[in-house]
């Protein structure tokens, strides 16, 4: 024992020394760092702060999108959102990429977007942007949310007015120029339309002046002839005795034959000749032919309007006043009469013109007819046109009544009345 002492005593010497180093390290490094214990909970990380957090929202349970900024398609480029809260594209450039984040961030998160006028519905996405393309004119409202995954929508948003401007030929005072000119060109087609009317009018009745005045000049002159030979060859028939001969008595017919045809001829001279005035108004055409016809002769004529007149088609008016003409001339040589009386009676469906003379009067017949009253058949002829009815009475001594009735459904529209350029000329 003696003998291991020095031995013993030099290890427990060294196990001291090593003591002391040990325990002089230990409160070296505990004065540089202390460790936590394991069950010791970590601090919180505290979140980086939203480039544009937004404001005056209040507490909220979630995350709140806000926009960062927008670019005019360059998804790598952002502007700042003006104060305003609307931005404007121009009419060339339409489309608009919108950039947006949420506060606080949270991992993980979503998003869901709406453009008022171009989406249909909410668009979800992970994405912090969107791009538009091809945006339509006028003014759009984005609105965009956020929430954690797996959580509710958050009520706040974020909301932006995007205004698209139109071209020119989108605008509304473009639309109106555009309807003013096709109103004005329409009016200029119409009014060079009536002139053109005007000017195929004016040619068809030069024409049918020229017409008239050779009708006038030859034909007019030949019936004339030819009348004063047939009573001449009368007269020589008589000479030989009192008692018309079969010879004399042909030669009378055929002289009325012929005054008859005059007649007509004179009749289509003056249809053919230039009016005054057109004119729908059948009172104001019957007088101005009465008035004509009181330049001619002296017989008193008088023109009575029962009713409220109504205006007629042109047409119609003309097949009227030439059955007035006819009825008239017929009265004035063949019934010598003192007064003609002219009724026009307008009714609620239909009108009626009535002509009556003070005259001799004839029995109607065919032999009466054959005698010279050749005129009848033409303004029956002239009121089937019409769709009317004409209607002849006549006593011997008493005078002769014509009077023809008409309905306005078919005045206004004949059946077989065709309109041309011009459809109040003519038979």
């Amino acid at each position: 024992m003696r003998g291991n002492f020095p031995a013993l005593a030099r290890y427990l010497l060294a196990a001291g020394v090593l003591c002391s180093a040990f325990l002089v390290s230990v409160r070296t490094v505990g004065a540089a760092q202390i460790v936590p214990m394991p069950e010791t909970p970590a601090p919180a990380k505290v979140a980086t702060p939203p480039q544009s957090p937004p404001s005056g929202t209040g507490p909220s349970n979630g995350p709140i999108a806000f926009l960062r900024g927008w670019s005019a398609g360059n998804e790598l480029e952002l502007a700042a959102i003006p104060a305003s809260g609307k931005i404007t594209l121009d009419p060339d450039h339409p489309e608009v990429v919108l950039f947006f984040d949420a506060a606080p961030s949270q991992q993980p998160m979503e998003f869901r977007y709406q453009l008022d006028n171009y989406d249909t519905d909410w668009t979800v996405t992970q994405s912090h942007l969107v791009h538009y393309r091809r945006l339509t004119t006028g003014s759009h409202g984005f609105t965009v949310q956020a929430r954690a995954v797996g959580q509710p929508w958050q009520t706040v948003a974020a909301v932006l007015a995007v205004d698209q401007k139109p071209f020119f030929y989108q605008t509304w005072y473009f639309r109106l120029f555009l309807i003013l000119g096709l109103v004005a060109l329409a009016a200029q087609l119409l009014s060079q339309r009536e002139q053109l009317l005007k000017g195929q009018m004016g040619i068809v009745l030069e024409e049918r002046n020229r017409i008239a005045s050779d009708f006038h000049d030859t034909l007019m002159a030949g019936f004339a002839a030819i009348s004063w030979q047939l009573e001449a060859t009368v007269k020589l028939l008589r000479n030989g005795g009192a008692d018309l001969t079969p010879a004399a008595t042909s030669c009378d017919l055929a002289r009325s034959m012929v005054s008859h045809y005059q007649a007509e001829a004179r009749r289509i001279i003056w249809d053919l000749r230039d009016s005054e005035e057109l004119t729908n108004t059948l009172s104001l055409a019957l007088s101005r032919a009465i008035s004509e016809h009181k330049q001619r002769h002296s017989v008193e004529t008088r023109l009575d309007i029962q009713g409220d007149e109504i205006p007629i088609a042109p047409g119609a008016v003309h097949h009227l006043v030439c059955i007035g003409q006819e009825a008239v001339t017929n009265a004035v040589r063949h019934g010598d009469p003192t007064l003609i009386e002219l009724r026009l009676r307008y009714e609620a469906d239909s009108l009626s013109l009535i002509i009556r003379d003070n005259g001799q009067g004839f029995q109607v017949s065919d032999s009466a007819i054959r005698s010279g009253h050749f005129g009848i058949p033409v303004m029956e002829e002239r009121a089937r046109k019409l769709g009317g009815v004409l209607r002849l009475s006549s006593t011997p001594g008493l005078g002769t009544e014509v009077a023809v009735a008409v309905g306005f459904q078919t005045i206004n529209r004949p059946n077989n009345e065709h309109h041309y350029v011009v459809p109040w000329i003519g038979v």
